[in-house]
């Protein structure tokens, strides 16, 4: 399955001084009432206080579904494309300025780190 759609909204969260970091790339602006949501979203986090790594929950415009970790991801200047270790790809096309693309590719280079590719 592949999910794509183009992101109005790039967000890139942090708490705890930084211990849990959260990307998310949506269609509707926060705060958004979830339980009526109808437009595709991506949140990627990873919480530093664990081993684990960062995972991706998704609504696809129907349902909600989440778990996957990411196993390769390609960021450009107005697109990212990932593969995740369940059957789905994502491919999110946005718009933001130059300071938001290196606070985004900052937070991504943390969470992924060898597993994200950044091209500008």
């Amino acid at each position: 399955m592949k999910l794509s759609f183009e992101a109005k909204f790039v967000n890139c969260l942090d708490a705890i001084g930084g211990e849990i970091l959260q990307v998310s790339f949506d269609t509707l602006p926060p705060p958004m009432s979830e339980a009526e949501r109808r437009t595709p979203l991506i949140l990627i986090s990873k919480n530093f206080e664990f081993p684990d790594p960062a995972t991706v929950e998704w609504h696809d415009g129907t349902d909600y579904d989440g778990g996957a970790e990411i196993v390769e991801m390609l960021l450009g200047r107005k697109r990212v494309s990932a593969r995740l270790n369940r059957d789905l790809e994502i491919d999110v096309t946005f718009r933001i300025s130059d300071k938001k693309f290196a606070t985004l590719s900052s937070y991504l280079k943390r969470m992924l780190g060898k597993r994200v590719a950044i091209s500008v």
